[in-house]
């Protein structure tokens, strides 16, 4: 049975002060525990938040995992509840019969008091699928014929019986079926939930370094627009001394508009990325009047250029991919399904014992009928001890007051189209489930070939995106040169100023690509909660992650 047993009030993050650094070299560290908010997030003002925070607070307050968290503690109390099928069941009954019934014959009692009832346990062993009980038996009878020896009369009795399926029934008995099938349903919840935090903490991560792309480009666009209006204002000089015609006024009036239309859309995909983190960090704290604002406290300009060997990034997805682990876990339940399906197509072949001790005691009635009552002589007495409990001595004196019984059942269905059938359809099944599997290792081979690509190729378009921004800087810091003696023109320091904030805006899309391409990395060889030190415990002790 599963350790782990997710319970959504007990669940909690640990951040391990060990975990990499997410593949920055010159990302600021921070060890601290995540953000205190005992009372939750504040719903306005700004907020200051590591990467760690975030992923700590999603997880903790993420409502798309709220929605699955549970499922791994349902499929481990199921698996348990399957077990239950071989817990002992205790039984007992307690009876008492009166009865009066004519009779013409002196040979039969007309009147009968009775009380009697019978305890034990009865119980299948797991994996065999053998019945097995064990029973007493005890009753008290006060009959008023004459031909009775004993008034009252104790009988009491212990039994056992063993049902042993030989053919259909035994291994593959349903309730073992079930106990196999509930105990890998309960590793495929916990691979599930895995995978449902692996895309936690991705779209977490991917949520985070947009944001802070997006503050970048916001803060890009609002430096553009104040270098446009200092232009315009310096143009505008320069037209009221008559250096300048008022057409160069009208482009560097143009400019100031575009870049304020340009200010506009970027603002807008900063609160966006805004909305877009605040909810999957703190879920309830978005609000239809809520502004929180959070800022991002680690540095995106950190990156390794690292080299990644496909071979082992795949070896390692292969290993620790939790959708892979699934379908393998669903291709074992099929098997699983199949062998019960064949062992359903076998006759019913039972072997039956059953081991029965008996005890007899009771008072002997001075006026019975007896051979020597004929003849006028006294009855001898029996030597049979009077009281209940003296039944029980007799079950373990050596006398030969038992019962044995051995025998075998057999039954063989005429046809057994059902069976058959049931066979070819687990058959058919099997036969998907490894097509199945064998897609998915298809396609992680090709996710972390591409994750490996799109990594190795971010690190190269950060190193392209900064020498373009090098030279479009010089390039506008050339033109603005030429524009103050007189050999350009406002236009043209403006062209040279959206190509810097072009290069600009390149460089922060390729540290983005390069941030989102290293989680996707660490997701698809399935080891991203091992790689960002993220742990989860539940009320038994047990974690997922590290």
């Amino acid at each position: 049975m599963r350790l782990i047993g997710l319970v959504a009030c007990t669940a909690a993050l640990v951040l391990s002060a060990s975990a990499p650094s997410f593949g920055q070299e010159d990302a600021p560290a921070n060890d601290a525990a995540p953000t205190e908010m005992a009372a939750g997030p504040p719903s306005s003002g700004q907020l200051s938040l590591t990467l760690r925070d975030a992923i700590a607070h999603a997880l903790e307050r993420n409502t798309d995992l709220e929605l699955v968290r549970y499922d791994p503690a349902v499929a481990d109390y199921a698996e348990r509840s399957a077990w239950g099928n071989y817990e002992p069941v205790f039984g007992s009954d307690f009876n008492y019969l009166s009865a009066n019934v004519p009779t013409a014959s002196g040979f039969s009692s007309s009147g009968d008091r009775r009380v009697y009832g019978s305890t034990g346990i009865r119980g299948i062993l797991p994996l065999t699928g053998w019945e097995y009980s064990f029973g007493y038996n005890g009753q008290k009878d006060s009959a008023n014929s004459a031909f009775v020896s004993l008034r009252p009369e104790y009988r009491s009795s212990l039994s056992g019986s063993l049902v042993m399926p030989v053919l259909k029934g035994f291994l593959y008995g349903l309730p073992w079926i079930r106990v196999k099938l509930a105990g890998k349903d309960s590793e495929i919840a916990h691979e599930r939930f895995r995978g449902n935090l692996m895309d936690i903490v991705r779209g977490t991560e991917d949520a985070y370094w947009g944001l802070a792309a997006a503050g970048r480009g916001f803060e890009v666009a609002k430096k553009s627009l104040e270098t446009s209006r200092a232009l315009l204002k310096q143009t505008q000089a320069q037209f009221q001394v008559g250096v300048v015609s008022k057409v160069e006024v009208t482009e560097a009036e143009a400019g100031v508009a575009e870049r304020d239309y340009e200010l506009i859309i970027a603002e807008n995909i900063y609160r966006t990325a805004q909305d877009g983190l605040v909810d999957l960090v703190f879920g309830p704290a978005l609000t239809p009047t809520s502004s929180l604002e959070v800022v991002v406290a680690d540095s995106p300009d950190g990156y390794q250029a690292f080299q990644v060997d496909p071979t082992v990034a795949t070896e390692k997805a292969l290993t620790n991919r939790p959708e892979l682990i699934t379908v393998e876990r669903q291709l074992e339940q099929q098997r699983l399904r199949l062998q019960f399906a064949k062992n359903q197509r076998l006759p019913q072949f039972d072997l039956v014992a059953s081991y029965t001790t008996h005890g007899l005691s009771g008072e002997e009635d001075p006026n019975r009928i007896c051979p020597e009552s004929f003849q006028g002589l006294p009855c001898p007495p029996l030597g049979i001890p009077k009281n209940y409990g003296d039944s029980h001595h007799q079950f373990f004196d050596g006398n030969d007051n038992r019962t044995w019984l051995g025998g075998a059942r057999l039954s063989i269905p005429i046809g057994n189209s059902s069976a058959r059938s049931n066979v070819r359809i687990s058959e058919i099944e099997l036969h998907k489930a490894e097509t199945l599997v064998e897609r998915e290792r298809q396609s992680i081979v090709a996710e972390v070939r591409k994750a490996v690509r799109d990594l190795l190729s971010s690190v190269q378009g950060i190193e392209a995106a900064e020498r373009r921004r090098i030279a479009a800087a010089e390039q506008h810091r050339a033109e603005q040169i030429r524009l103050q003696h007189g050999e350009s023109t406002p236009f043209d320091v403006l062209q040279r100023e959206a190509d810097l904030v072009q290069a600009e805006r390149q460089k922060i899309l390729a540290l983005r690509l390069y941030h989102g391409s290293e989680v996707a990395l660490s997701r698809a060889q399935g080891t991203l909660l091992e790689d960002r030190g993220v742990e989860v415990e539940n009320e038994k002790g047990g974690r997922i992650g590290k």
